[in-house]
């Protein structure tokens, strides 16, 4: 795999979102600190070589859509559910 998906540790949701993210989709998942857009589970995934965010992933289908994205390396097309909840301020920008 590449590198891991960056997850707030201060978002409402994130406990469920990281336990689904290792032990149900096999991903390896770093916490960060908040990156103070915070509505719901925040996650930051390297999309195309450049850092997206998303937010409000804590229901099933966008947190599958962000499993599959995550599994292809970052690669191909970004979900519909996922691509609803990208948090453009954030682009490109690493972690806080």
């Amino acid at each position: 795999m590449g590198k891991p998906l960056a997850v707030c540790r201060k978002c409402k949701g994130h406990g469920c979102l990281r336990s689904f993210l290792e032990d149900v989709a096999g991903l390896s998942v770093q916490t960060v600190g908040c990156q103070k857009v915070c509505t719901g589970a925040v996650v930051g995934l390297e999309v195309g070589g450049r850092m997206e965010w998303f937010e409000r992933v804590n229901r099933p289908k966008p947190m599958v859509a962000l499993a599959r994205l995550a599994q292809r390396g970052g690669k191909g097309k970004v979900a519909k559910p996922l691509a609803k909840r990208w948090v453009l301020k954030r682009s490109g920008r690493p972690p806080r």
